[in-house]
């Protein structure tokens, strides 16, 4: 931050309510900086994003470009290298004389905040008032006298040494937290990365710390994000034994950082959207489908009404008139033995023969109905299970563009205008998983059905290998033969792929069909993703995270 210092304000935003973004000019460059007081995704650093305000500028962020735009700045401290910057400007007052203005920048989690104050640290404005309502311990109000958060009983970093880290661990029952709750601007997490660090590298871990310490203030570290699965987290330095993503600077990580944070949060509302409208129809198919299985009636209980008209029909002359009921011999068994059938009394035999003949129509057609009925509802909702699981295998917009015209398509999600109305901006195409084989095999599996379709029947060559798990909605899985046939370990690696992408995946072992790409075919009018297919094998595999994880990494 302090490369920015001498450099002139040429822009500010607020993309997001409690963010602010300045474009900073300085020797021949456009710069650009963040500051977020988020709870979540609370940060300040330089950036290379460019971001977008809302039309209608918040009031705090016309009194900052009041004051600071087309200011200098000419100071940026950190005190104890704790998370508040302060950072000053040089600028103009009301009256055009020069003056001076700071930007103080407090990244405590939800305590985080943004506030602008004059040289002598009288608030002007803060992103975050805090109102005695609030707090009783901290006022942050306009014209009011800034004081500093309570001050913690911390070392600065910059200063440490090899006697005060000894006290530090000589006496902690937990290590990390003990650096932690001792040195000033250190999470538990990275202090337990950086006592791996130091003794992974056979450094005693007083000393150690220390030269870690200076390493990263002489910028002799390389930053790294540490990626494991989902969770992510950027260090000032790379640690050993851990899957990392390496940058040049710290600011770059942090891009990278809340970028793939950004995504994800993205990724898990359109996901939990798409979810809710599923549940919702599956929970509607569900009643529909108890519904048609109570207006089943039983079948012997059909069957008699045809068999009470057939033995009246039989019987028709020997019948008295007008009688409540009569016992009749059924002739269907043998011996033939004795049934009481209920006549209305109001009618003849003849009509109530067809009285029974008609009601036994009636009650088999409507089960014949109910039965077709109930077998649709249950295919439509194994379907949207299907569907569901797909929302798993998400990760990008256009992934959840693909899930989402599949619904649009299929009348569960009602298509959005504005999206018709903007059909020369072509959407980016989603790309499916893809991976490595231990002898360098390409096996590519679909995230969802309709990059199932595309991969099966567009990306794939006739020779190439398909596999699906059996009887289990899953992804297509393509193992790219290039004209070879694929050895047994690349096969096992596919099935297990396919097997990982599938509802399957938390059972211990899973059945996975494959067969020649040219051997699969689709139905005329077939739902997306669903397929039939011939000449398959079957391989039985357990899913194993691990080696998915192992195979993608050997994609980038």
């Amino acid at each position: 931050m302090r490369s920015l210092i001498g450099g002139k304000v040429e822009k500010i935003q607020q993309p997001e309510k409690y963010e602010l973004l300045f474009s900073v000019h300085q020797n021949g460059e456009n710069k650009r900086f963040i500051a977020s007081s988020s709870s979540e995704n609370c940060r300040l650093h330089i950036t290379n994003e460019k971001r977008h305000s809302p039309i209608d500028a918040p009031n705090f962020l016309m009194l900052v470009r009041k004051h600071l735009a087309g200011a200098r700045i000419v100071s940026v401290d950190q005190p104890k290298h704790d998370r508040i910057v302060i950072i000053g400007f040089e600028g103009r007052n009301e009256l055009n004389d020069s003056a001076e203005f700071k930007l103080i920048c407090e990244i405590m989690g939800r305590h985080s905040n943004i506030i602008l104050t004059d040289a002598d640290f009288l608030i002007i404005d803060a992103i975050r008032r805090v109102s005695p309502s609030m707090s009783s311990v901290r006022l942050v109000l306009p014209k009011i006298k800034y004081e500093f958060p309570p001050v913690q009983d911390k070392l600065d970093p910059a200063f440490l040494t090899v006697d005060d880290i000894h006290g530090i661990l000589s006496r902690a029952e937990r290590q990390d937290k003990a650096l932690s709750n001792s040195i000033c601007g250190l999470s538990p997490a990275i202090a337990a990365f950086m006592l791996d660090y130091v003794e992974i590298a056979s450094y005693d871990a007083t000393s150690g710390i220390v030269g870690l310490y200076g390493s990263i203030f002489d910028g002799k570290t390389k930053p790294s994000i540490v990626v494991r699965g989902e969770k992510r987290m950027f260090l000032p330095f790379t640690p050993p034994n851990e899957k990392v993503i390496c940058f040049e600077r710290i600011s770059d990580a942090a891009d990278e950082f809340y970028r793939f944070r950004a995504e994800l949060e993205s990724a898990k509302r359109r996901a939990s959207s798409l979810e809710k409208t599923l549940q919702n129809s599956i929970q509607r198919l569900a009643r529909k489908a108890e519904k048609f299985s109570l207006s089943i009636g039983d079948e012997a209980e059909i069957e008699k009404l045809r068999l009470f008209g057939e033995l009246l029909t039989a019987n028709i002359y020997a019948l008295p008139e007008r009688a409540e009921e009569v016992s009749l011999d059924n002739y269907y068994l043998d011996p033939p033995q004795k049934i009481t059938i209920p006549l209305d009394s109001t009618r003849n035999c003849a009509d109530n023969a067809q009285i029974y003949y008609k009601k036994y129509r009636k009650a088999k057609s409507g089960r014949d109905i109910a039965l077709v009925l109930l077998e649709e509802a249950v295919k439509e909702i194994e379907y949207l299970k299907g569907v569901e699981n797909d929302l798993k295998n998400c990760v990008s917009g256009s992934d959840f563009e693909d899930v989402r015209s599949e619904l649009c398509s299929s009348g569960y999600i009602r298509a959005n205008r504005l999206k018709v109305a903007k059909k020369q901006q072509k959407p980016q195409k989603s790309k499916p998983f893809a991976y490595t084989s231990t002898d360098g095999c390409l096996i590519l599996a679909g995230k969802n059905n309709t990059q199932n379709d595309r991969l099966t029947f567009k990306d794939a060559s006739p020779d190439d290998i398909w596999l699906h798990t059996k009887d289990v909605h899953g992804s297509h899985v393509i193992l790219k033969c290039c004209g070879r046939k694929p050895s047994d370990t690349a096969l096992l690696e596919a099935a297990v792929i396919a097997a990982h992408h599938s509802q399957g995946r938390a059972s211990g072992n899973t059945a996975v069909d494959y067969t020649l790409r040219k051997y699969v075919k689709k139905p005329s009018g077939a739902k997306p993703g669903f397929v039939v297919y011939t000449h398959q094998k079957t391989l039985t595999v357990a899913p194993d995270p691990e080696l998915v994880e192992k195979l993608a990494s050997k994609q980038g």
